[in-house]
Formats: structure tokens, C-alpha cells, sequence
């Protein structure tokens, strides 16, 4: 990252063009066989095992008050680093209060996984006014790209 500048991992969900800061991301997974967990809240999809690593998945956009859709081919899974991978880095340990994230490895349903987007980091703007309060809570802001709105997410309100 160019000093200045944000990058954030970008997916899309129902065609909104979403992302979170790269920093926050652990890996992108196309692991979808997921094993339900029965008696969970709707926006928990379930558990899914990395390389003997058991990680809980949860779907975002139910989470931003969507109704629940089917895994398809391009779904992927975006795992979230945990409170000991976010200490390890100093400079992320002072910039995202490590105790807010969870000791175990999270990963989020997505629609389909997008490119890396690097922009400055003043175009990072407020999220609109419009938005409900279930979905506002997860928003950190919105950068306007040359064709798409990226409506980025705060990882530690996801949690």
C-alpha cells in the first residue's frame, strides 16, 4: 500500500459492488461446502473446514438485511484475520483494536469476489444518510469509482 492510499478487497453481493480493507483479510477462499449448524441465527450459513482449520461462515448479506440465497459456483468465502494475526502487526495492532476481533477465524459468504481496489484515502466518504439502520451499522464509507459505487465495510462491526 502507497502511502495515501487504501486498498480494499472487493466482492459483489445482489450486484452492489462491496469491500473491506485489505488489511483486515486473511485469504479468500473458494471453499464452499459448508456444514449447517442447526438452531443458528438465519445469518450464520454454517462451518466450513480450510486445510483441517474449522472456520464459521456467515452471510453478509443477510447480515444487511437481505433474504437468504443459495450457494452458486461463484460464491466464495472471505476469511478475516483473527486478534492474534491483527497483534502480530504493529502498526495494524494501534489502527484496528485487535480485542475486537474474534480468536478464531471467521470468513464471510459472498456473492462473487472482485479485484483489489486502491484509491486515495480521502475519497473514502461518509455512508449516505439513506441507508436503514441494520445496514448502516456495517458500513465504514463509500468511494464513488469511475462506473460503480464500492461501498466499503467495517470489518470489527461485522463481527
Amino acid at each position: 500500500m502507497i502511502d495515501g492510499t487504501r486498498q480494499y478487497v472487493s466482492f459483489e453481493l445482489d450486484r452492489g459492488l462491496y469491500g473491506f480493507d485489505i488489511q483486515t483479510v486473511k485469504e479468500v477462499n473458494p471453499s464452499t461446502d459448508i456444514t449447517f449448524v442447526p438452531r443458528s441465527p438465519q445469518h450464520i450459513r454454517g462451518l466450513v473446514n480450510i486445510r483441517g482449520q474449522v472456520v464459521l461462515v456467515i452471510d453478509i448479506a443477510v447480515l444487511l438485511g437481505r433474504e437468504l440465497r443459495p450457494i452458486t459456483a461463484s460464491s466464495q468465502v472471505v476469511i478475516l484475520k483473527t486478534a492474534q494475526e491483527i497483534r502480530r502487526v504493529r502498526a495494524l495492532a494501534k489502527e484496528l483494536s485487535p480485542e475486537r476481533f474474534p480468536d478464531k477465524p471467521v470468513g464471510f459468504l459472498v456473492d462473487r469476489i472482485g479485484d483489489v481496489i486502491t484509491v486515495d484515502a480521502g475519497r473514502l466518504e461518509t455512508p449516505p444518510p439513506h441507508l436503514g439502520d441494520g445496514e448502516a451499522r456495517y458500513v465504514q464509507g463509500v468511494v464513488h469509482l469511475e462506473d460503480r459505487l464500492l461501498v466499503v465495510l467495517n470489518a470489527v462491526e461485522m463481527f
